[in-house]
């Protein structure tokens, strides 16, 4: 009888280390969706700021324009880098519980396209 309990107990904290483990790796996943949320989130505002300056050329002050381009453009810049921020904040979280997820080279990747994308959004603003 107590060899079966012992068994059971065994499997039971199997089990619950198994919930743990996929419990840390749900906290990643929703987190990238999150990542993910946030960046067609500065994508919409960067091109929003494209738009108002190169789909509006008529309207005055032309100033006025590439101003608003610039504010879109520059608050979908912040969006990608707190979204980064966050990302890591949470990624440093789960490792400190031990989980080892995917290499974070990815989001460096996306981040910094997405810098750069912005910052060329600015310069086609200037220029127009």
């Amino acid at each position: 009888m107590d060899l079966l309990m012992i068994e059971k107990r065994h499997t039971m904290q199997d089990l619950a280390d198994e919930g743990a483990k996929l419990s840390l790796e749900r906290t990643r996943l929703a987190k990238e969706r999150t990542f993910a949320a946030w960046l067609r989130t500065a994508l919409s505002s960067i091109a929003v700021g494209l738009a108002v300056v190169k789909l509006l050329p008529s309207i005055e002050p032309r100033w006025l324009l590439r101003f608003m381009g610039i504010i879109f453009v520059g608050a979908g810049s912040l969006i990608v880098i707190f979204a980064f921020q966050s990302y890591q904040i949470t990624l440093r979280q789960l490792e400190q519980k031990g989980y080892k997820g995917l290499p974070t080279i990815y989001i460096y990747v996306l981040t910094t396209l997405f810098a750069i994308g912005a910052l060329l959004g600015v310069v086609l603003i200037l220029l127009d």
